[in-house]
């Protein structure tokens, strides 16, 4: 009899252990809002760029400044008439005369061939010193307009009025101009333009 007691007891324990296990409060179910949100919020740095208002991306700074001729300082070649020569001072132009070679005052230029027609349009004396050279455009009232140089062509470009002493005077004029013009650009081809229009056709509307 004090066997079966003793075994009742701890088996009441046992069972009392058992229901107390099954009955206990509920565990929690997990909340949607505790934790951190896995949705990106768009809080990170904005990967946009501002257009520049400047010249844009391609530019590479502000452009070179043209280049500019160095200044020279010496004299020029022009030419002036040597009446009834026949060739023997220089070569033989029309009328029995010849076209000259003398060489100027020093000058300071950029342009050698702006220099030279320049310097030649703004003689107006009929002689040329004590030389006995005689200048055909002293009567004439002429600008230089415009003096290139594009590879092997020159081009003089002259405003103005010509005045003739007479019929030999055309290739004197012609022969002044192109002489000048050709030493001092170094050219094999010249074209010169008064007031819009070739040389020889303009003297010969004189």
């Amino acid at each position: 009899m004090k066997i079966q007691q003793q075994l009742w007891v701890p088996a009441g324990i046992l069972l009392a252990l058992l229901l107390a296990g099954c009955s206990g409060p509920p565990a929690p179910s997990p909340s949607s809002s505790s934790g951190p949100s896995a949705t990106a919020t768009g809080t990170g740095p904005s990967t946009a760029t501002t257009a520049d208002s400047g010249t844009g991306s391609a530019s590479s700074g502000p452009a070179s400044p043209p280049s500019t001729a160095a200044a020279v300082t010496g004299p020029v070649t022009l030419y002036y008439v040597a009446f009834a020569d026949n060739g023997v001072a220089g070569p033989m132009i029309g009328c029995g005369d010849s076209i000259v070679a003398t060489t100027s005052a020093p000058l300071t230029y950029t342009n050698k061939l702006q220099a030279a027609v320049t310097t030649l349009l703004a003689n107006h004396s009929a002689e040329v010193g004590q030389s006995g050279l005689n200048n055909a455009l002293w009567q004439s009232s002429l600008a230089l307009e415009d003096a290139s140089i594009a590879g092997s062509v020159a081009t003089v470009k002259l405003s103005g009025q010509f005045v003739q002493g007479g019929e030999c005077d055309a290739p004197r004029i012609i022969a002044q101009l192109r002489q000048t013009a050709t030493a001092a650009s170094g050219a094999a081809t010249v074209n010169i333009n008064i007031n819009g229009i070739p040389l020889e056709k303009a003297l010969s509307l004189k």
